[in-house]
């Protein structure tokens, strides 16, 4: 199970038909801003308890709590549950090593917004289930597949797949010289500060990034995912 923490994601969960388990809503908010939910949550049929304020700040994740959280039955898919890519979705983010949880939820967020296949999580990167990837991915995480696997798993995969692997470095070809792709793409982007590992060099691959300024030492990871993923689904169009 997983904690959505604020009104907006637990309204976006059920809208997503997450398996929403209970609601928690402090006293002030169940009896105003959040009182549809309330009502929802009994339309639904589901379990909802009003606590005071001070019980529920001690018990959110968050420094300043909104008053609503939904515990959900929610967890990543393994490579065997997956629906297997088609033509409408021809690219996967691969997250190799990302430890900011809060650029893995806005990576989750932007792959399924831009019309990724499938957002792949390898060992070394923050927990999917925590509470601040759930946060980051503003519901995106009960709407897309969201795969939780081991770099080896996953280069079998993509192997039988057909995937061709583009790793996102600063010292490769930028990224209009590698489109259009024929085949679909596996993009890697790695941890913030090392980047990939190094394993990727006994992998098929080619390198791209997002050209820079001179002088520009790097971009965030969410960022550069998002840039990447943009001119990846254009070219696909």
């Amino acid at each position: 199970m997983v904690v959505a923490e604020g009104r907006r994601l637990v309204e976006d969960a059920l809208g997503a038909g997450a398996d929403v388990v209970a609601l928690l809503l402090a006293e002030d908010v169940a009896a105003g801003a959040a009182a549809g939910l309330l009502e929802e949550a009994g339309r639904r049929g589901l379990k909802a308890e009003v606590t005071s304020r001070r019980d529920f700040n001690a018990l959110a994740d968050t420094e300043t709590p909104s008053g609503v959280l939904a515990v959900i039955n929610w967890q990543p898919l393994e490579l065997g549950g997956v629906r297997r890519p088609d033509v409408g979705c021809r690219v996967a983010l691969v997250i190799d090593g990302v430890q900011d949880p809060g650029n893995v939820g806005t990576m989750i967020r932007t792959a399924y917004a831009l019309g990724a296949w499938a957002t792949v999580a390898l060992d070394g990167t923050a927990d999917v289930r925590g509470p601040k990837v759930v946060r980051g991915s503003m519901g995106a995480l009960f709407r897309h597949q969201v795969v939780a696997t081991s770099f080896e798993q996953w280069c079998a995969f993509a192997s039988q797949e057909g995937f061709a692997t583009w790793v996102a470095g600063a010292g490769g070809e930028p990224l209009e010289a590698a489109l259009p792709a024929r085949e679909p793409v596996a993009l890697v982007v790695g941890n913030e500060g090392q980047g990939a590992r190094a394993a990727w060099g006994a992998v098929e691959h080619r390198e791209v990034t997002v050209p820079m300024r001179a002088g520009a030492e790097s971009l965030n990871a969410a960022v550069a995912a998002g840039i990447l993923l943009y001119e990846l689904s254009r070219a696909a169009r």
